[in-house]
């Protein structure tokens, strides 16, 4: 199944999405606190829950700044995690198998809910898939500025 972008999800029912002007502050934000989160993610001290939740940080903050050049913001409906990364996949042409690795580290993160601590390999793969996602991410974002 093809990754679905924000109008696809409205028609089947979401209310993640609703259309919104384009904030260049808002944008530069988002980049702005992605790039903290890759290096927090990266930072070895830092426990494996925090360099985690870090990577998915990174790769999701930008996915809101995709999302939202193209007219697009997220409300807290349920599930607004899962469709803006979908979303903004879709948006920027990542593959479904990049996106499967991002989708595969948000079920990673979620695992903190059932006070489950992340592993070194949960960490490894948390940054694998944020190398994979990020740069494509932050290309798209560069071409429309």
């Amino acid at each position: 199944m093809p990754l679905r972008q924000p109008q696809d999800f409205l028609r089947a029912g979401s209310k993640v999405f609703v259309k919104a002007p384009v904030s260049r502050m808002s944008v530069a934000g988002w980049r702005s606190i992605a790039q903290g989160k890759a290096a927090d993610a990266h930072r070895a001290a830092n426990s494996n829950s925090t360099r985690l939740g870090a990577a998915y940080d990174a790769v999701l903050n930008l996915s809101f700044a995709v999302l939202l050049i193209e007219g697009w913001r997220c409300t807290s409906a349920n599930g607004h995690h899962a469709e803006a990364l979908e979303a903004a996949a879709a948006i920027v042409g990542v593959t479904e198998s990049v996106f499967d690795r991002v989708d595969a580290i948000r079920d990673l993160r979620n695992n903190q809910y059932q006070g489950m601590e992340p592993t070194a390999d949960d960490v490894e793969a948390a940054l694998e898939a944020m190398a994979r996602m990020a740069p494509e991410l932050l290309s798209y974002l560069a071409r429309l500025r």
